[in-house]
């Protein structure tokens, strides 16, 4: 497999990542907030933007392992899609 095809699967998983991580945490924090009073827009905007801010800091350090996408690109399958385990499915 060609170094600039590996980058981008890899680049695109971090990304999927980043989307699954943002996306987790807006929904707890959400929910927690929820529960202490009703919502404002301030609020639900501050939890977006430190979200996305917090999601892009953990996604830099996720070590992708490369020989399982490689792999998985040659079965075919969908390796940049990881599952996210949230409070709802455990």
């Amino acid at each position: 497999m060609k170094k600039s095809k590996l980058k981008s699967l890899v680049k695109s998983a971090r990304k999927t990542a980043k989307k699954d991580i943002k996306l987790s945490l807006v929904t707890e924090l959400k929910e927690i907030a929820g529960k202490f009073g009703e919502g404002s827009k301030k609020i639900n905007k501050d939890i977006e933007k430190a979200s996305k801010q917090l999601a892009k800091k953990l996604s830099k350090d996720i070590k992708i392992d490369k020989a399982t996408l490689i792999a998985d690109n040659k079965k075919g399958t969908a390796a940049t899609e990881p599952e996210v385990v949230t409070a709802e499915t455990v």
